[in-house]
């Protein structure tokens, strides 16, 4: 009977420490799937409202939190389990520290094994059924957990205010997408989107508005079926309309309002056109695009520093930053001509980056240009006349035709 009052307290021990050795396992396996969840896939799951209990998607809002009360209960719960176990350490030879060593070797065994075993396909799966298992016990350790999960928050924050400069942020994403596409998980075609993503944030509209040379305006006194045949030269949708000089914009005349009149009527423009929205060539096409989104409009006017008209920016402008050229129906096909192996026919509108990398040279820097005219003005440092050509890094330039003191066409050949 005394053998069955000393086995009967060490069968309870033995018992306690068996379930709570499970108990730490499911929630060694909580939070192996937290840590092996995206933090996409955790947004994902958020907005589509997969999650049921409002305290794991609280939770999950504030990740920091959930993560460290996990880490802090399993480590309570080891030292727990160790307490129950502390009777027995008598038994071994060489009491406390083996007894120590026995159980953090199995914890540590059993923590590398469990992830592998029930977590490694679906972590949301494994989330959501074993969080009702913590639930009751995060608000105890919310206490001691939320203010170290806010400082880590705002240490974040802050160190990715100060992180790498934008310069080598860009260099980075640039390195991945040339990894992603070297080992197949990209397309050529998807790495140039996303580059343009990443950088349409830091382009300013005078990088890819039409430049004042190549407006095509109305005057204000012109008659309707001026207007007419100027919709029907341009193909344009919508004109400004200017009062005296171009650097006057009074309004944008839209096609719509000319189709939408009764037969035979001939009002003045000025009944029919919207008023200008005007921009600065500063602006960041970004805060332009969702400018046009919300006022609804498709045309903006850009004005330089001393307030004259350098050119006006289009919805389909900001779009081509991300998608490339958009072309019309009508418009021809644009990019190079090859002429001959190694010689090529560009519109001199065309960006020195483009062509360098569709001639597979190294892109051609310099300051206050953007396009193959601009590079061949800022190499011969005047206004060139037909057939004057310049040497570049790779390449002659051969100026074929010009309007005025805008270069149209250049030849590019390979050297």
């Amino acid at each position: 009977m005394a053998d069955s009052g000393i086995n009967t307290p060490t069968s309870w021990l033995l018992l306690g420490a068996l379930a709570l050795l499970v108990y730490r396992s499911a929630t060694t396996a909580l939070l192996s799937a937290f840590h092996s969840m995206p933090s996409l896939q955790r947004r994902r799951i958020l907005e589509e409202d997969l999650v049921q209990d409002p305290r794991l998607a609280a939770l999950l809002e504030r990740p920091q939190a959930l993560g460290m009360g996990l880490a802090f209960w399993n480590q309570a719960l080891l030292l727990a389990l160790l307490a129950l176990l502390w009777p027995f350490r008598i038994a071994l030879p060489g009491g406390g520290w083996s007894l120590a060593l026995l159980v953090l070797a199995g914890l540590w065994a059993l923590d590398l094994a469990l992830p592998v075993l029930l977590t490694p396909g679906d972590p949301t799966r494994w989330l959501i059924r074993l969080f009702p298992l913590y639930a009751p016990i995060h608000p105890l350790l919310a206490l001691l957990v939320d203010p170290l999960a806010h400082l880590v928050d705002r240490r974040t924050q802050d160190r990715a205010k100060e992180a790498e400069p934008e310069d080598a942020t860009e260099e980075a994403v640039t390195a991945l997408l040339e990894e992603g596409e070297a080992e197949g998980i990209l397309e050529a075609g998807d790495r140039e989107l996303i580059r343009n993503v990443v950088t349409f944030g830091d382009t300013l509209v005078r990088e890819v508005m039409t430049p004042r040379t190549r407006i095509a305006a109305l005057p204000l006194e012109a008659t309707i079926p001026e207007a007419w045949q100027a919709f029907t030269h341009t193909r344009h949708s919508r004109l400004p309309v200017f009062e005296g000089g171009i650097d006057h914009i009074r309004g944008v005349l839209l096609l719509k309002d000319l189709i939408q009149l009764p037969d035979g009527e001939h009002p003045a423009l000025a009944t029919l056109m919207k008023p200008p929205r005007f921009v600065p060539e500063s602006k960041p096409v970004m805060d332009l695009l969702r400018e046009m989104q919300r006022t609804r409009t498709q045309l903006a006017i850009v004005v330089d520093e001393f307030g004259g008209v350098s050119g006006l920016a289009t919805m389909e402008d900001l779009l081509e930053e991300v998608f490339g050229e958009i072309q019309d129906e009508h418009e021809a096909p644009a990019g190079l001509v090859e002429q001959a192996p190694g010689v090529y026919l560009v519109s001199g509108q065309a960006h020195v980056e483009d062509v360098a990398q569709r001639l597979g040279l190294a892109a051609w820097e310099g300051e206050g240009f953007d396009t193959l005219a601009g590079l061949v003005l800022a190499r011969l440092g005047c206004v060139p006349k037909p057939q004057e050509a310049v040497e570049v890094e790779g390449a002659r330039l051969t100026v074929l035709r010009m309007e005025g003191a805008r270069i149209v066409q250049v030849r590019v050949e390979r050297t």
